[in-house]
């Protein structure tokens, strides 16, 4: 018999391989050319790879989506997929990346390579191997795979498809999810949708699909309590003590980082073994059991495949840019290490405050006073020259109710949280205010809201109105003539009737906010001071604003809708402090 026609007459009364396709890949790929790990494929050097390959053959599964870390193999299921399906499930198969220039680099490096180590593969290229280098690969099985561009919408029609996979889903345009999926629709129970991605935005499309799933996440199980849990970055922990007065000490961070059990609070070390005996156990847990079985979904962040002190580095380094304006780094931590939709988190924003040991209403020591003539005496004074404590209200109003920060304030700029609280009147402000033993002028009131009502309350209590305002500084003219720049206006005076007339200042949203956050960082300077108990409320709200770049200038803006209530109140207490003298100074205007 012709031996070509023996072959044929072989592969044809062969019966076919039906091992799981990380079974049969350990047989069959000889390397992944592109891995930092050398020699033949191994499942158990990524075990999370398992149950999305496998979901890949099973028959009842429709869709699946990846959602997981950069560089854990994610892309990897892909690919060793696509050579089982080559060589065991042949059909018509198209493979979408973001683009045609992505896709073309796709089909001639990765894949090409990884072909090339799988003779299973290589053996039903076609003769002319050049046109193996094409977009468009022929097999001799039968088989057709398109490699192509999600963002050419022609690239999504026309075809029918039984298999379809798609990378980094979160960059495709709006709706060309659906058109992709669209094109298995022919082949009914056969067809397959595979949707691998990065973490992207809460609002994208194959944030939504995933969904859509039974959300299958990676878990191990506590070698101490048997407790079965996700890799959560949440028990991540490093020594408070790697953070010095210049800022954090990374190498210390990376020493003393461990993850601790959700449950026992076991800890384990950071090391290469620890992660490979926690995974050895792990398996994945559906979050989402009611979902159609026909949509599976799989999760896993860098936490089972990454260094936990890296990674914390990264994330400090990310949160301090954060801080300064600059939120992409975090954005990015969130999205390629963690393996989630970007949303903003309040310790994110935080800056690792640790509130003192005192409790809200306790009298200072250092608490300074203001005599007659409104100048400042520090502690300790002569109770016969003092006329009121230095002590500030600030109250934020809303539509029936109101905020307030009361302050205590030393002549050096220090200060100390004296209370907070939610009230619904400026006559309950009165009373904290008598309570408090703070005077009618050192209560500043927010007339952002319901101006005119703010302006006859501080008139008929000989309060001061404030206002927030988009302007960096403001000019003022001393009385030798000499002008000066400050962060809060000059007073204003708005009457409401001839004889009766309300103080207004406005003040710069951007530099008070910014004298605000220096005080909270603590670096050098006055100390600013939070009540070990203040509330919960209290501290979420001082993490409600972010100092961000918008059309090449800086800005504070509110963090999704975080309540700012509090926030606002200390940053006019900051205000009422530099209209005291207490913080800042003049700057020259250059101006005769």
């Amino acid at each position: 018999m012709n031996p070509r026609l023996q072959q044929i007459w072989r592969e044809a009364w062969r019966p076919p391989d039906r091992r799981p396709p990380w079974a049969w890949a350990e047989d069959n790929i000889r390397g992944i050319p592109y891995s930092p790990i050398p020699g033949r494929f191994r499942s158990d050097n990524s075990p999370w790879l398992k149950d999305p390959l496998e979901a890949l053959v099973d028959p009842t599964v429709r869709v699946i989506t990846l959602l997981a870390s950069v560089q854990s193999s994610k892309t990897t299921v892909a690919e060793v997929g696509l050579c089982y399906i080559i060589a065991n499930l042949p059909g018509p198969t198209l493979w979408l990346d973001q683009t045609d220039e992505d896709a073309r680099d796709q089909a001639e490096s990765r894949m090409g390579l990884l072909f090339g180590e799988c003779q299973a593969v290589t053996s039903l290229f076609p003769p002319n191997r050049h046109l193996n280098k094409t977009a468009i690969k022929q097999f001799t099985n039968g088989m057709t795979l398109w490699v192509l561009g999600a963002h050419n919408k022609t690239n999504l029609q026309r075809r029918s498809i039984r298999w379809l996979i798609g990378d980094e889903c979160w960059r495709w345009p709006t709706g060309h999810m659906a058109e992709a999926e669209a094109r298995v629709t022919a082949f009914g129970w056969l067809g397959k949708c595979l949707f691998m991605s990065q973490g992207g935005h809460a609002d994208d499309d194959m944030t939504k699909r995933h969904q859509m799933t039974d959300q299958r996440e990676w878990t191990f199980a506590c070698p101490e309590c048997e407790s079965r849990q996700p890799y959560q970055w949440e028990q991540i922990k490093w020594s408070a003590d790697a953070r010095t007065e210049q800022g954090w000490d990374y190498a210390a961070v990376r020493a003393s980082t461990v993850m601790l059990c959700a449950t026992c609070q076991a800890e384990f070390l950071d090391d290469d073994r620890t992660r490979k005996r926690l995974n050895q156990a792990g398996c994945y847990v559906r979050q989402n059991p009611t979902a159609s079985p026909e949509n599976v979904g799989f999760h896993w962040n860098a936490l089972c495949a990454m260094s936990w002190g890296r990674l914390a580095e990264l994330y400090l380094r990310a949160k301090q840019s954060a801080k300064l304006g600059d939120i992409e780094p975090l954005k990015i931590f969130y999205q390629k290490r963690l393996g989630q939709p970007w949303a903003e988190a309040y310790e994110d924003y935080s800056v690792d405050l640790t509130p003192s040991d005192y409790q809200l209403g306790e009298d200072w020591e250092k608490e300074a006073s203001l005599d007659k003539s409104g100048h400042v005496l520090p502690a300790p004074y002569e109770q016969s020259m003092a006329s009121a404590k230095l002590r500030i209200i600030t109250v934020d109003c809303q539509m029936d109710h109101v905020f307030v920060v009361a302050r205590s304030w030393a002549a050096d700029g220090s200060s100390r949280l004296l209370w907070h609280e939610k009230l619904i009147s400026f006559d309950d402000v009165s009373s904290l205010a008598q309570r408090l033993e703070v005077h009618p002028s050192l209560v500043f009131v927010d007339a952002g809201y319901a101006t005119y009502d703010v302006y006859r309350g501080c008139a008929a209590r000989r309060w001061t109105a404030l206002m927030g305002d988009a302007r960096a500084t403001y000019q003022h003219r001393l009385p030798n003539g000499r002008k000066v720049w400050r962060f809060y206006s000059p007073k204003r005076k708005v009457a409401l009737t001839p004889t009766v007339a309300c103080s207004v200042f406005y003040w710069s949203n951007l530099n008070v906010k910014d004298v605000l956050a220096r005080l909270r960082s603590g670096s050098g300077g006055p100390t600013w001071e939070v009540a070990g108990d203040a509330s919960p409320d209290y501290l979420q709200q001082l993490e409600s604003e972010r100092r961000v770049k918008k059309a090449d200038k800086y800005i504070w803006e509110r963090i999704g809708k975080r309540a700012n209530h509090y926030f606002d109140c200390e940053a006019m207490q900051v205000t009422a402090a530099l209209m005291l003298k207490l913080l800042g100074g003049d700057r020259e205007t250059g101006e005769e």
